[in-house]
């Protein structure tokens, strides 16, 4: 059983890494073996990490993950986080859509709410112009 770790204790230990990494980036398995963290306190940190890095003063780092090579960064390659910012983004977007067509609309169905249903013809507009930035198949 390994030691247990504060948020912040786990967060250094990753940024340390990662910036010893520089531009290269760093694999899941690449943090495991240089912090001798498990993945779970890996995944710990890192979720301190990204709440964190934007409220630093006088710091360049930017918290990013490149799905293509399964690498994370705190060093700022443009395409990288931008491919980031649109693939949460997209995300969080499906999810808000799926709790809108599977909880509320449903329930929404005998009030005449005009809201409601502009609401989801938003989020589906956003879910689907993501995607298309992503060239990703649509939900």
């Amino acid at each position: 059983m390994t030691a247990y770790l504060k948020r912040e204790e786990s967060a250094q230990r990753i940024v340390d890494a990662l910036d010893a990494a520089g531009e290269r980036g760093m694999t899941l398995s690449e943090l495991i073996h240089s912090t001798g963290m498990t993945i779970g306190q890996i995944r710990y940190g890192m979720g301190f990490l990204r709440e964190a890095i934007p409220g630093l003063k006088d710091s360049q780092r930017v918290y990013s993950y490149d799905p293509n090579g399964h690498l994370y960064r705190t060093a700022y390659v443009a395409e990288v986080v931008e491919a980031y910012e649109i693939m949460r983004i997209s995300g969080e977007a499906t999810r808000s859509y799926r709790i809108l067509t599977g909880t509320v609309l449903p329930h929404a169905k005998n009030s005449r709410t005009k809201a409601i249903r502009m609401l989801r013809r938003h989020l589906e507009l956003v879910v689907e112009e993501s995607h298309d930035l992503l060239d990703r198949e649509p939900i």
